[in-house]
């Protein structure tokens, strides 16, 4: 992509497009987030945002104009979103651990939502990228961003469409975002070609036969649905959208084929926040019995997913 940029938009001359620049943010989405048009959006953001409020004022300021998230599931992603910071910075270490060779350079943050994961990353890396097709998450983490005194490039983007070059990040790093994306393929080979040659891409994904009840809706079995009655269900009982699609072990291991390792997850203390800590140290006991891990591993709530491009 060869970029020229002026006040308000950046031009492709390989593709003769104008891309805007939004909130001081450059817009390359090809589509939509599926849960709201672009100008519903660019709505959204001028009712919300506001020189006096701050980052966590935005937030919950966002799902007061939200009715169609409900109350009871606001707790849970605030709480997820007050926690990312711990649970980025715990992710890098298992990055580290798992790739200890690799380069400090570069880092994106592939669907960063609110820059958790961004900020712990911004004292490690001499560059970190932050990256999501939602627009709104990416106003709030400019706030979150002055807040915490880090300087990150944030970049509007499907994750299925990148508006980087080839070889240009040591790692990928992306958190429950895969079961967000319109095509997991296409998230997976774009992740590879921005990768330096020796560079690793490091992925959290949530399970759909988890054992849990689902992390969007928080509804117990929804997973074993079919696909066609989940949004259905989910508007009943939750009264809201699903546009989520959660994969299983075994379609996460056929995606991945030749290129990544579907990995049993594990968790440091207090990595998923203290609603969850008692869940984490059960799973930490079993995953140490012999032959328990062969049997819930279909059934965990969530997968790592691990790859070095060569």
């Amino acid at each position: 992509m060869s970029l020229v940029r002026n006040d308000r938009a950046y031009y492709c001359s390989s593709c003769d497009r104008y891309y805007p620049i939004r909130f001081g943010i450059p817009d390359f989405r090809l589509a939509p987030d599926p849960y709201i048009s672009i100008d519903d959006e660019v709505k959204k953001i001028d009712r919300f945002i506001s020189p006096r409020r701050s980052f966590a004022e935005s937030v919950r300021k966002y799902y007061e104009l939200t009715p169609e998230s409900p109350p009871e599931l606001h707790r849970h992603y605030l709480a997820a979103m007050e926690a990312s910071i711990n649970r980025g910075a715990g992710i890098l270490r298992k990055v580290r651990a798992r790739h200890p060779a690799l380069g400090r350079e570069t880092l994106l943050d592939l669907g960063c939502g609110t820059g958790g994961m961004s900020i712990a990353a911004a004292s490690q890396y001499k560059r970190v990228v932050g990256a999501d097709v939602a627009l709104r998450w990416l106003v709030m983490a400019s706030l979150r961003f002055e807040e915490e005194g880090v300087a990150v490039p944030l970049i509007c983007a499907n994750a299925e469409s990148l508006p980087f070059k080839e070889n240009v990040f040591d790692s990928v790093v992306s958190d429950a975002v895969l079961e967000h994306v319109r095509d997991s393929e296409q998230m997976r080979d774009e992740t590879i070609r921005v990768l330096n040659h020796g560079g690793a891409f490091f992925f959290t994904t949530n399970n759909r036969f988890s054992v849990l009840p689902e992390p969007h809706v928080r509804i117990l079995g929804f997973g074993l649905l079919p696909r066609k009655m989940m949004e259905p269900v989910a508007k009943l009982v939750r009264r809201t959208p699903y546009r989520t699609r959660l994969h299983s072990r075994r379609e996460l291991r056929r995606i991945f084929d030749g290129t990544g390792n579907v990995l049993l997850p594990s968790f440091e203390a207090g990595e998923l926040g203290p609603r969850n800590e008692r869940v984490r140290k059960l799973w930490d006991r079993l995953r140490g019995i012999p032959g328990i891990p062969a049997i819930l591993g279909p059934f965990v709530p969530q997968y790592f997913i691990t790859g070095v491009k060569r």
